[in-house]
């Protein structure tokens, strides 16, 4: 019996020895990953002219958060910051001028991080750049972080739902339809979140728990090993090796603009869709960043695809500017991410292709 305990006592005491050194080295590496990860987006040529600024901003996107918001899935929490300011309704600031009254015409933007502005302080998004070339209107900035079209779609029916008015509408989609419904664990319809929304829904405790102690023990160990070896494989994206999904994503993104066109015009407003550029379509400048090849192989077969429906389809209400970069100026800081002269082109390209009544 006393070998016993002396034996349940040393395998304790090894257990424990084992669980603190895991708990310590996972630490440990989180320590590592984020002292190594000095290097931002703000030091990109982009930004040569002001880098302390950039770098503001930066700090100022990684410290938004979201909360769960119906239909749509997820939005971001009211924020200020020096460079950000997010309002009590999770709305991006577009930067007016003080005379603008709430009778003037309602112009709101709809898309996901490229036009809520990742890379760009309040007075740089595209809503505020459009505002300050168009003084005599209302401006709003609806974009939000991951929204592809359908999600847009649905943050419409909800303004609508609301009782708030729209003029003009435009849509700012393509790259969260085409980067992010093309991973293998989505299906079309669906969202960036999907697989994350799979794994925490209705959960068990036993998931809950076994989720926590891999945070704990695993999380940073996990980042360290795909920090070494990038997650850009083949069996990452299925929308070379399936065209019927590629096909099926380009119908999808079509429909919801579509859709969206007929309830603002069926409520007398005016709708435009635009498709936005991205860093693997047309020849942009690129040589300052890093680029999957394996996504951009998925990405370009879905672009290929929308363009090509657009460009059957004639409708005088969508506007390719997928190639609105093409040049030797820095604009991208990633795939789709632009800095503020990025943001100032697609205004300005918007503002001279849209009519506004």
């Amino acid at each position: 019996m006393k070998k016993l305990k002396s034996i349940a006592r040393l395998i304790f005491i090894n257990l424990a020895v084992f669980i603190l050194l895991l708990f310590s080295v996972n630490f440990l590496v989180g320590i590592y990953l984020k002292n190594s990860n000095k290097k931002s987006r703000a030091d990109l040529p982009n930004y040569k002219d002001n880098i302390a600024y950039a770098k503001e901003i930066f700090t100022d996107y990684n410290n938004v958060q979201h909360l769960y918001e119906p239909f749509v899935g997820w939005k971001t929490q009211p924020y200020v910051g020096t460079t950000t300011t997010i309002n009590a309704e999770g709305i991006r600031r577009t930067v007016r001028p003080a005379e603008i009254t709430d009778s003037a015409k309602a112009v709101r933007f709809f898309g996901g991080s490229t036009l809520w502005g990742e890379g760009a302080d309040d007075e740089n998004t595209i809503p505020s750049l459009f505002q300050q070339q168009n003084p005599h209107l209302n401006v709003y900035n609806h974009g939000q972080l991951a929204y592809n079209s359908r999600q847009n779609l649905d943050a419409l029916i909800t303004l609508y739902e609301q009782g708030k008015h729209s003029d003009v509408v435009i849509f700012y989609d393509g790259v969260n339809d085409a980067a992010f419904l093309c991973p293998s664990d989505v299906e079309v319809p669906g969202h960036r979140l999907v697989p994350m929304f799979k794994g925490k829904l209705y959960t068990s405790y036993f998931n809950m728990a076994k989720e926590a102690m891999g945070k704990v023990f695993f999380e940073n160990l996990i980042l360290l090993s795909k920090k070494l070896n990038p997650a850009d494989r083949d069996d990452m994206y299925n929308c070379v090796s399936s065209p019927k999904k590629a096909q099926a994503i380009a119908d999808f993104m079509l429909t919801n603009w579509e859709i969206a066109h007929d309830i603002v015009t069926s409520r007398g407003g005016q709708f435009y869709a635009v498709l936005q550029p991205a860093a693997y379509i047309g020849e942009p400048r690129t040589d300052h960043i890093e680029l999957g090849p394996i996504l951009g192989d998925n990405f370009r077969q879905v672009y290929k695809l929308i363009r090509q429906k657009i460009s059957e389809k004639q409708y005088p209400w969508i506007y390719d500017l997928s190639t609105s970069f093409d040049g030797q100026e820095y604009i991208f800081i990633d795939f789709c991410h632009v800095s503020p002269n990025g943001n100032q082109i697609m205004a300005s390209e918007i503002d001279k292709y849209v009519p506004l009544k």
